[in-house]
């Protein structure tokens, strides 16, 4: 049982209890039949003795018997005589009946037992069963209650062996059906369980082509009923597609990365053959080549930090646990400390008011507003300005905005502006490593917060973060 099968460990499990089943109903039927036919068989018995009780009649004299008329039986009894119809002795559906006398004395009548119950005492009226010659006989005897006589007693006695044949009949019938019932059922169930496992072979055999191949592409697609087993299969098929989605992100993430970084390599082995192409250069010459050595090493080094960053907060995102965080202080912190930079002599102004806390992570938020307020560097006009503004909007969420008036993005680049080794033009590609933003937009995710860019050409760009209030008391998050 261990390695078959489940459409075959249904169908034995079925089988098992359709087993159990079919014996515990053959039993009870054959319980149940030879109740109702012994009670039919008694009642039809005492029906019988009763229908016998009025045909009995005690006359004084002979003379008196003399003048009726009709065809009777007389037989002396006591003082007088006992007119008994003629049918008296007739077997009615194999019950005999018969007269006694309360000492057990046989009066008039025969039955099978009479040899055996000669001279019982009979003391009440009764329903018993005994058996005689391996025969067992049902008896049925009361008082018979005649005018002008004590002690007498009339007896019915019938065989069981109609209600055993029927028994037995019914026996046989129930080993003749319920076998067969069993072998259809468990078709049936083979039928059934192949029906209800088809998607389970259906997402088999995809699981095995995609296995065996490299078409992640391959999906069920399975119609019909919106069962359980249909649920499965679209969950599948919501899986694959993720997974799709992830090895496609990851590949093109691979290329990009591996691009981004063959560029300054190629560069430094470059510069390198050049400056050794000859002995003779002048000190100016390796100088210039060791800075562009250098530039070019830092511009590697950078991706590479961005990169592992990056790699963390996807694959260990709990290394990060939100807290509450007072997002005025770290903004203000961190807008003061990029304002020493004065990068391309830009001018960097903050307006954040006091007492605004989320549920977040300092170094992630941190990271956040570095990158902001570098891309706004970045992309700045120089001796321009960028502003990064905090503020509470009316439906109680924090807003974080970074505005700068720098060079500007086209509409049509907005959408992909979060796209890890995206850029919008041509003349960013000497600027960032290109994972900035990326970095951003994931940062926004795990904040449950939202990020909007609104940029005009050659006026400016401005980034928009909301983030949910953090609520004291509970430790929770509200979202207006």
């Amino acid at each position: 049982m261990k390695n078959r099968s489940i459409g075959f460990k249904l169908t034995v499990t079925f089988a098992a209890m359709m087993i159990v089943i079919v014996a515990v109903t053959f039993a009870m039927f054959r319980i149940v039949s030879a109740s109702v036919l012994r009670s039919s068989l008694r009642d039809h018995l005492i029906g019988s003795v009763e229908s016998n009780v009025d045909d009995v009649r005690f006359i004084r004299t002979m003379a008196e018997a003399r003048s009726l008329t009709g065809s009777s039986i007389f037989v002396e009894y006591e003082d007088g005589f006992l007119e008994i119809d003629d049918d008296f002795l007739d077997v009615i559906d194999e019950v005999q009946t018969s007269l006694y006398s309360s000492e057990g004395k046989l009066i008039y009548g025969t039955n099978p037992l009479a040899p055996s119950m000669d001279g019982t005492e009979i003391t009440q009226s009764r329903l018993w069963q005994t058996t005689e010659k391996g025969i067992r006989y049902e008896v049925y005897e009361r008082t018979l209650p005649v005018e002008g006589t004590t002690g007498l007693w009339i007896r019915g006695v019938m065989p069981t062996t109609g209600e055993e044949q029927q028994l037995r009949d019914i026996t046989v019938i129930l080993l003749v059906l319920l076998p067969a019932l069993i072998v259809l059922s468990l078709l049936g169930a083979y039928l059934i369980a192949a029906k209800l496992l088809k998607p389970m072979r259906e997402i088999e055999r995809t699981a095995a082509e995609i296995s065996e191949g490299d078409d992640l592409g391959r999906r069920i697609r399975m119609e019909g009923p919106d069962d359980e087993l249909h649920r499965l299969a679209d969950t599948f098929d919501e899986m694959m597609e993720r997974l799709e989605n992830t090895f496609e992100a990851e590949r093109r993430f691979t290329a990009d990365a591996s691009h981004e970084l063959r560029t300054p390599m190629s560069v430094i082995l470059a510069q390198c053959e050049y400056t050794l192409s000859k002995d003779d250069r002048s000190p100016a010459e390796y100088t210039d080549a060791l800075r562009t050595i250098r530039r070019q090493g830092a511009r590697m080094n950078g991706l590479i930090n961005d990169m592992l960053d990056y790699t963390r907060m996807e694959q260990k995102a709990e290394r990060y646990p939100l807290t509450p965080t007072d997002l005025s202080v770290l903004t203000r912190e961190i807008c003061a400390d990029m304002a020493m930079l004065h990068t391309n002599d830009i001018t960097l102004y903050a307006r954040v008011p006091d007492g605004i806390t989320v549920n977040g992570s300092r170094i992630l938020l941190t990271r956040l507003l570095q990158n902001l307020i570098s891309n706004a560097y970045r992309y700045g006009k120089e001796g321009g300005s960028t502003e990064v503004r905090l503020s509470r909007s009316p439906e109680g969420r924090a807003v974080l905005e970074v505005e700068d008036n720098g060079i500007g993005i086209a509409e049509e680049h907005l959408p992909k502006l979060f796209d890890r080794f995206y850029r919008a033009d041509s003349s960013r590609t000497q600027k960032g490593t290109g994972l900035g933003l990326s970095m951003v937009k994931r940062i926004v995710e795990l904040h449950g917060a939202e990020i909007i860019v609104k940029s005009t050409i050659n006026e400016g760009t401005v980034f928009t973060v909301t983030f949910p209030i953090y609520v004291s008391g509970e430790g929770t998050q509200r979202q207006a």
